[in-house]
């Protein structure tokens, strides 16, 4: 674990491996402990997993952190490790902090991929699960907490880890995120990158791969659809993402 002192707060990020630097970025609440069935592509990149501010390891006090503040995290770790490009991964609302930092740096990313991700919530069931995941972190974050790590980890051990890292997160900003998620719209900008976007889903999460059609009109993109899977790509169906970043990201 690596460390950063960036506006007045700690950030704290994992920084596995050599080779073309990859940056996996969180959804809300959960930390860089998202992505712990990715380590072991260290072997073969550079891995960037920050805890963004407010979450996990990166306590702070603030009450008020935007998406856009959490582009200039990654931004300030990036320029720290003097990577001039990365690729950029975001999962399910992480996408939503993906896309932005490459609309608003986009020399800076290379390939933008997309796990279960979303210009803009459409879908219903999307915009319930982002309501219902606001209502529950201000009335209930211990039980929200055990849901997410329930859905991610069947392992007890990797299951608790999960949820005791949740368990760190500021409430106020794990809120914010998932408002300004749902809020998000970057239809339009999106389909500006000059970028190759990468774009997974799972075959069982329609609330989720109905956004599909969204990107549309985006530049070079390139779809994968894991059968059988759900939603929880980089936990539960880790082996198909693992073999697909591999194909994918040159080492």
């Amino acid at each position: 674990m690596a460390i950063i002192h960036f506006n007045n707060r700690d950030l704290y990020f994992d920084d596995l491996g050599k080779g073309n630097p990859v940056v996996l970025i969180h959804p809300p609440g959960m930390g860089r402990m998202t992505f712990i069935k990715q380590h072991v592509l260290s072997r073969h990149f550079r891995l960037i997993i920050p805890d963004l501010t407010g979450h996990g390891d990166s306590f702070t006090m603030e009450q008020n952190i935007s998406i856009s503040q959490f582009v200039e995290d990654i931004k300030a770790i990036l320029d720290h490790l003097n990577i001039a490009a990365c690729v950029m991964l975001g999962y399910s609302a992480g996408g939503v902090v993906g896309q932005t930092f490459a609309c608003t740096y986009e020399d800076r990313v290379s390939t933008l991929i997309l796990v279960g991700g979303y210009p803009k919530v459409t879908n219903p069931k999307l915009k319930w699960m982002h309501h219902m995941g606001m209502e529950m972190v201000s009335e209930h974050p211990a039980r929200l907490s055990e849901i997410i790590s329930r859905a991610h980890f069947k392992d007890k051990l990797e299951r608790e880890k999960l949820r005791g890292h949740i368990d760190k997160a500021n409430h106020h900003i794990w809120y914010q995120f998932y408002e300004q998620s749902l809020h998000y719209d970057g239809i339009e900008q999106v389909k500006k990158l000059p970028i190759p976007l990468l774009l997974i889903y799972g075959e069982r999460s329609d609330w989720i791969n109905s956004h599909l059609k969204l990107y549309n009109d985006c530049y070079s993109k390139k779809i994968y659809v894991i059968p059988g899977a759900s939603h929880q790509i980089p936990t539960r169906y880790h082996s198909a993402l693992n073999n697909i970043l591999l194909g994918e990201i040159e080492g």
